[in-house]
């Protein structure tokens, strides 16, 4: 194969054999963007919203492309070599796509491959290596293969909301990222007063009178310690217009990311997390934070009366087709936290997805420790621990490791 156009003028018409894995029913779609592809699976497993999931999938990616869905026996060989024949007569150019698909269509096409040539070729959704097989001659090529996250929830039958993190909360500018570096130091110095803090000066605002023009006035008496996390935010600038007199403190926050960072404790792991990763663009295909997932794939307005399944991840990244779902904890952990992310990872990344947990605090070595690591371990759930101890360079390496 020489170049892509040869490439595509040898591909207009596809057959694929349906798997169960929603990535491997893609692939050669996302390469080829062919004329056509005739799905060929059975009853029990292509489903109607499987096939409506690689339907929206379509529209977003290959809109071009016509897509057919026909059913086969389940049990009866010479109907499947019978289907497979007639769509060899109309189609003498096609070319049959083995990645996934059921033994009795595989053993259809093989009956039919042994008394005539037919074009096939599988590809390995983690390499994006292609296996190309026509008549005696094998070919290997390779390719890039690309998915946003966006698109992959949508190919699993879900969506990303418009309260994903990265659409609503978040505007990573030079600034902010600088900014976050700023609070992640402040918070590992604070460790756990870092979220008492955050909640008690949280806590305070709520309970006060709304301010005019974006001030805070909080009573220091009940500040209590977590006035020093205010001074201290003060002291690198993140508040501005910032005074204590008499018996309340005074202040502006830089800007309504800072105060949703303190507003919630949590948020100031997850976007050290993700500044890490995204620092080198080109590291991670594609990164969401505070992916919030909708599981009908459908979107309602927040007055409708529909509710959906929803699930929200703090951080998932993207290695060309390889999801990392990354949940992140900066307080105590019990294994649901295990069971919710393997739950959200197999729904929508399958089995191509990989999944981390990641802990502000280092682990002790009691029993109940012990059996949550060898528990994540069996779910092969990789454990990234002890995060304020980790240089960010540490931290990199190992989500690079995932």
């Amino acid at each position: 194969m020489d170049t892509n156009n040869e490439i595509m003028e040898e591909c207009n018409i596809l057959v694929k054999f349906y798997s169960e894995e929603p990535l491997e029913n893609v692939m050669a779609m996302m390469k080829y963007n062919p004329e056509k592809i005739i799905f060929l699976g059975h009853k029990d497993n292509m489903v109607t919203k499987k096939i409506n999931d690689i339907k929206h999938f379509k529209e977003l990616r290959c809109p071009t492309v016509n897509l057919e869905f026909i059913e086969v026996p389940k049990d009866n060989l010479n109907a499947a070599i019978s289907m497979l024949t007639d769509i060899i007569r109309e189609y003498p150019d096609v070319k049959f796509d083995l990645t996934g698909g059921s033994e009795l269509i595989l053993i259809a096409l093989g009956c039919i491959a042994a008394r005539m040539e037919i074009r096939k070729m599988r590809i390995d959704p983690f390499t994006g290596k292609e296996i190309d097989i026509n008549g005696g001659e094998i070919i290997t090529s390779d390719y890039k293969f690309h998915l946003s996250i966006a698109e992959e929830i949508v190919l699993h039958g879900g969506v990303l909301t418009s309260h994903t993190g990265s659409y609503a909360d978040w505007r990573f500018t030079d600034e902010f990222r600088a900014d976050i570096r700023t609070m992640w130091d402040i918070c590992s110095r604070y460790r756990g007063r870092w979220n008492k803090h955050c909640a008690r000066i949280d806590e305070l605002r709520k309970s006060m009178p709304d301010q005019n023009e974006g001030w805070e006035e909080l009573y220091k008496k009940p500040l209590g310690d977590a006035i020093e996390l205010l001074q201290d935010l003060n002291k690198v600038k993140l508040l501005k217009e910032y005074r204590e007199t008499g018996n309340k403190v005074i202040f502006k926050f830089k800007n309504d990311m800072i105060k949703r960072v303190i507003g919630k404790a949590g948020n100031i792991l997850e976007l050290h997390v993700y500044e890490v990763a995204t620092r080198d663009r080109y590291l991670f295909s594609d990164a969401i934070i505070g992916a919030h997932i909708d599981w009908a794939g459908e979107l309602h307005t927040d007055d409708s009366l529909i509710y959906d399944t929803m699930n929200e991840i703090d951080v998932i990244l993207m290695k060309d087709v390889c999801p990392i779902f990354i949940s992140c904890k900066s307080g105590k952990v019990g294994g649901s936290a295990l069971h919710e992310l393997e739950t959200v990872s197999n729904k929508f990344g399958g089995k191509y997805a990989r999944k981390a947990l990641v802990l502000a605090k280092g682990s002790d070595d009691t029993t109940g420790t012990r059996y949550f690591k060898q528990r994540a371990k069996d779910m092969h759930t990789w454990i990234i621990d002890d995060v304020f101890r980790l240089s960010d360079e540490q931290l990199l390496n190992k989500l690079k490791r995932i």
